[in-house]
This record gives structure tokens, sequence and C-alpha cells, in this order.
């Protein structure tokens, strides 16, 4: 076949975004976190509206899209979800009218968009739990994990993910931050483990650790082909978990 010189177009890279919401609270004396409101507004539609459809990064901004060609191909939220254990009827009003579905067009991952974490995964398993229930129902080739109750999160935090997982052939991508003020005996690097972008075929790697007694998503993590993505500020990353960490900066 003759060449015709038209260049090859990348592929599109898709990525489902899942807010995790399935904890108890227990630090808020019980109440639903994602639910809890800051600055007149629920945690988690916070959360849902800082996720652009697809990748806005400028090149000032995105300095792991470097020489990757990879790194250049289109990518684009192509589904949106959320696991809850409690209220799913409120989450689901929260998800139809968030940015992403409402006027940037982004389907649901599942029907309604809301699912608990999977029937048989033991209850109180932390996190790790709402994450492979994401990862279960997810088909797209990357995974967004977000926790609920982190209401600054950038707006180019999913594609500088992805530049830098693709660049560095990782299946994992974490963002850093630095403590401006870290406790005696720290140097203040904080990884948000909870805040990741995964491979959907991470999936029956993790599942098979948790079978096995893992709870710890960071620890697995850094058994995996991971990179690490640093942000700034830290506050971007601020989880209001405590009623004294909302009331705080209410």
């Amino acid at each position: 076949m003759a060449n015709t010189g038209t260049p090859d177009v990348p592929p599109t890279h898709t990525v489902s975004a899942w807010l995790l919401a399935g904890g108890e609270g227990r630090r808020m004396q019980g109440q639903d976190k994602g639910l809890v409101n800051w600055q007149g507004r629920p945690l988690a539609a916070w959360v849902l509206d800082s996720l652009p459809a697809s990748d806005t990064t400028s090149d000032a901004a995105s300095a792991e899209a470097s020489a990757n060609a990879q790194t250049r191909a289109p990518a684009r939220l192509s589904a949106i979800g959320i696991t809850a254990n409690r209220h799913p009827e409120r989450y689901r009003d929260l998800l139809a009218r968030c940015d992403p579905v409402l006027r940037q067009g982004v389907p649901l991952a599942v029907p309604g968009g809301v699912l608990p974490d999977d029937a048989d995964l033991p209850a109180r398993s932390g996190p790790m739990a709402g994450i492979l229930t994401a990862l279960r129902h997810s088909h797209s080739e990357w995974v967004l994990v977000l926790p609920c109750d982190t209401p600054r999160l950038p707006r180019d935090l999913w594609p500088r993910l992805l530049a830098a997982a693709l660049q560095h052939k990782a299946d994992i991508a974490v963002p850093v931050t630095q403590d401006m003020a870290p406790a005696a005996g720290s140097d203040g690097t904080r990884h948000h483990w909870v805040c990741a972008l995964m491979r959907q075929r991470v999936h029956e790697g993790m599942l098979q650790a948790f079978v096995n007694g893992e709870r710890k998503i960071g620890r697995w993590t850094q058994a995996q082909p991971w990179v690490s993505v640093c942000f700034a500020p830290e506050t971007d990353f601020q989880n209001m978990n405590t009623l004294e960490t909302l009331h705080g900066r209410d």
C-alpha cells in the first residue's frame, strides 16, 4: 500500500472519574462527609465540578508531557460515577447537576451513576473497597479516584497525572505536595494515595492483594509501576475530614 503521507492519529485516552463517598464519617460524628456543606455547597459537589471533560492542560503547566508522543494523544473524561454506601438518591442528584454531566455532557459510568461498594467486598474495608468497585465497573483505559472531602482540587489534576503516567510508562500516578510547615521529624512530603489515576487493568492485582488482607492503598501502590506528580499549593489537597477543619475554613 502506498504511503499517503498522512500521519497516524494517536488514540484517545479515556478516563473514568469516580468520587469515593463510602466512608463512615467517624471523625465527623457519623455524618456522610460528601454531603456536608462547605462554603454553601456539599463537599462532593465541589469535587465533581473540579473535573474538566477534556485535557485542558497548558504546555506551561504540563512539564510531564515532554518528549513522549503518547502524552500528546487526545484524552477525555469518558464517564463519571460515585461509590456511596449511604444516601444514594442524594448523590444521584448531585451527579445529575454537576458541571461535567450537566454542561459538558460526560455520561454516567453506570445507570444512575451511584454504586455501593460491591457486595463481595467486606464492609468497613476502607477506601480500597471503593477503589476496587470503581475499577470493576469502569470500561475506560484509565480510572481516576477522588476522595469526597477535598473541595479544592486543581482542574488540571487528571490531565497532569495522565501525562506523567504515559511518559514514565506507569500504571498509577499519584499527586504529591510539600507541607509548608512540616511536623517535627518530617520532610513535609505528602502523597495523596486515595487521589490517584490508575490503569483499569490493575484491578485484578489489587483485588488479589485485598483478598490476602491488604487494606493500605499506599503500601500496595508502591509495589506497582507508579509515578508521583508534584502539585502546589498543598492546600489544594486539604481533606475536610473533621468538623474542626471544616469549620475553620468555612
